[in-house]
Formats: C-alpha cells, sequence, structure tokens
C-alpha cells in the first residue's frame, strides 16, 4: 500500500463509493478520467455480509489502488431523519467498509460529501436544489460524457440509482489534498505538535 496518499493520489486509480442500506454507487478514474462507473442493488440482501459480497463480486475484478467514500453522516439533518436510520446507516457503512478493506487489502478513506463537491464543483449545493439534482446537473455539465453510463429504468426513464453512482463519480474524482481542502493531514498534526 502506498503510504504518501496526498502525493501519490493523482497518479492511482481511484474507486469512489456511494453506499447506502439499498445501493452502492461507484466508479473508478485515474487522472480525472473515469474508466468505469455504474451502481449496484444490495435491496435484496439482508445481511450486512451478503450487502458486501455483492459488492465484492461486481468489483473484484476491477483495478484499483484506494477506495474513497462518502463520510456517513455528511448528507443528514438532525432533526428529520431519525436516530435509528442514521444508526442503520452507520452500522451500514461501517460493517461494509470494513469487509471491503479486508478483501481487498487496499486504504479507505472517509470523506464529507460537502469536501469532495466544493472541490470538484466550487460549491457544495444550490438552496432550494435537492442535493442529487445539484451533483446531477454540476457533473453533466463538467463531464458531459458521463451520460454514457447511465441506465433507464423498466418505463424508459431516468433510473434514480444513477444519482448514487454519479456521487460514486464524485467520491473518485476527488483528490485528497489537505491544504487545498482546508485539512490538515495526521502527518502534518504531528510535525506541528512536535514544533
Amino acid at each position: 500500500m502506498k503510504e504518501n496518499l496526498t502525493e501519490d493520489i493523482k497518479n492511482m486509480n481511484v474507486l469512489g463509493i456511494d453506499l447506502s442500506s439499498t445501493v452502492c454507487g461507484y466508479a473508478i478514474s485515474e487522472n480525472g478520467k473515469i474508466s468505469d462507473t455504474g451502481f449496484i442493488d444490495i435491496s435484496k440482501h439482508d445481511t450486512y455480509k451478503s450487502k458486501a459480497n455483492a459488492i465484492i463480486d461486481i468489483l473484484k475484478n476491477k483495478s484499483f489502488d484506494i477506495i474513497q467514500i462518502e463520510e456517513t453522516l455528511a448528507n443528514f439533518s438532525f432533526g428529520r431523519t431519525s436516530q435509528q436510520t442514521i444508526l442503520k446507516l452507520a452500522i451500514n457503512k461501517a460493517v461494509i467498509c470494513y469487509i471491503l478493506e479486508e478483501y481487498f487489502k487496499v486504504k479507505i478513506l472517509s470523506i464529507n460529501v460537502n469536501t469532495m463537491r466544493k472541490q470538484l464543483f466550487g460549491k457544495c449545493r444550490i438552496k432550494g436544489m435537492k442535493s442529487k439534482d445539484f451533483v446531477k446537473s454540476e457533473l453533466e455539465s463538467l463531464y458531459p460524457d458521463v451520460v454514457k453510463f447511465t441506465v433507464l429504468n423498466k418505463k424508459g426513464n431516468w433510473d434514480e440509482r444513477n444519482g448514487d453512482m454519479y456521487d460514486g463519480i464524485v467520491a473518485s474524482l476527488f483528490k485528497d489534498e489537505p491544504e487545498k481542502n482546508n485539512r490538515v493531514s495526521k502527518k502534518d498534526k504531528d510535525v506541528s505538535r512536535k514544533r
């Protein structure tokens, strides 16, 4: 595993994941180019292990060096989302990420969705616009070819799970650069404490 992620991530195949309890959106990119993307329906699986295995079955023959995933609680408005839902999603992500990290033997970075969107789009949202609609609009504006990956549902309409795939693309295209993202890496914190 590469140790200096900040410097090397530009040359890595990055797997971005948007994980819920029913759908896993994913994308693989290198140097800002999307090479593979899609979504995995995990709604019919009733255990965390079977959900993780369904994801592994799709991703096991794909090449990537690191996994970047949306932080669990970044999208929720406390007060509008029940504690039970938040807890269920946090456990879902923790268990599945553990299984994925053990299987693929790669580092998983959990990143705030707003940080990823700000880096890619210059803003994280537009007031009054749903987050999935915002990502769709911004992503298709920056990467018009992304529509070739979308899937239509049985009625011939845009499948809502494409939104999870688009969030996976955002996670894949994010470059972890602590100084530019107004974050300080653990290594930098350790250095500043020694001073």
